[in-house]
């Protein structure tokens, strides 16, 4: 693989990725409710359903989901119904409430919810594998950059690595810039606009998903 071949697949990957979609939205919330470090889990979740796709696209069963409307749709839906369940769940949360020393119910405000790590990469990983385009968007990205004359694994190897990389960085950028906005939604209306402001980005991270339709490049060709 040529410099010019991996720069051109960069920029588009780069391209692709600053614009938020259902990855970056989820980690921007899950770093609103459980602080930035603790969402380096959720990046590492998309990234794992990433590499899982990229290896379902490079023995060609991505063809499936760009050819067939009913399998794309299926994984769209059920990708649609995780984000709206956890975000309307966020939504409708009550504030997190402890006990001081004298049984006294006080607002924890200020101080991030504790969470585990396997519920922030299994949420992560959900989101990103319930995203059919991905395993398209690999399925018809891929080929264009690779030599047939060359040995494959090596190009795959280091187109996935590139993306993996880029997708968790901007992950984790979105996600750092949201958790750094957290003092000032707390100062504005407490705890409780946390839960309101992360179910509502996950929300719409489920109406953009039920917009995603087939990419017509790759279902219009029929491959």
């Amino acid at each position: 693989m040529s410099f010019e071949i991996w720069l051109s697949f960069t920029v588009l990957v780069f391209l692709m990725v600053l614009t938020p979609g259902p990855s970056i939205l989820i980690g921007m919330s899950h770093a609103l409710r459980y602080g930035a470090r603790p969402t380096l889990m959720t990046a590492l979740g998309d990234v794992s359903a990433n590499m899982i796709q990229m290896v379902i696209a490079a023995v060609g069963l991505g063809a499936v989901l760009a050819t067939s409307a009913a399998a794309f749709a299926v994984v769209k839906w059920c990708g649609v119904a995780f984000l709206l369940v956890i975000g309307l769940m966020s939504f409708f949360r009550k504030s997190p409430k402890n006990k001081d020393q004298t049984g006294i119910e006080i607002k924890n405000t200020g101080v991030y919810e504790p969470v585990s790590r396997r519920k922030l990469f299994r949420e992560g990983f959900l989101v990103a594998a319930g995203n059919p385009k991905a395993i398209a968007f690999f399925g018809a990205l891929f080929p264009q950059f690779v030599d047939p004359t060359a040995p494959l694994a090596p190009q795959l190897l280091i187109l996935g690595a590139t993306f993996v990389v880029l997708d968790y960085t901007f992950v984790m950028i979105y996600a750092m810039g949201a958790a750094r906005i957290m003092p000032w939604l707390i100062r504005r209306g407490g705890t409780n606009v946390i839960a309101r402001v992360s179910g509502g980005i996950l929300i719409i991270a489920a109406g953009l998903l039920s917009l995603i339709e087939m990419p017509e490049s790759v279902a219009g060709t029929r491959h």
